[in-house]
């Protein structure tokens, strides 16, 4: 099989395949650069988590009702900590503790 008897599925499929592995290569160098901090693990796990969900659904592996639950538990832990990011940039602190 090659490249040209691709459907567009297959492009789909082998584009975020490509997404997550140049997703996962910036995670790397920014983490060699800044130091391996809680943002960048969360950022190289939705880099490599999202691609596998939409080869998954393109495959038909994943049912409708489960791919609204999964989707919806990755949007959950990517905004998580978004309200920390917003009270430290503002000088508010972090949570309540």
């Amino acid at each position: 099989m090659s490249i040209a008897n691709l459907d567009v599925r297959g492009i789909v499929e082998l584009a975020a395949a490509g997404a997550m592995v140049l997703g996962l290569l910036g995670a790397i160098l920014v983490g060699l650069r800044r130091g391996l901090g809680a943002r960048t693990i969360q950022f190289a796990g939705a880099v490599m988590f999202v691609p596998v969900i939409l080869i998954l659904a393109l495959e038909k592996v994943l049912e409708p009702a489960v791919l609204g639950t999964v989707i919806g538990a990755v949007i959950g832990y990517l905004l998580s900590g978004a309200s920390e990011i917003v009270a430290a940039r503002s000088g508010q602190g972090g949570p309540p503790a």
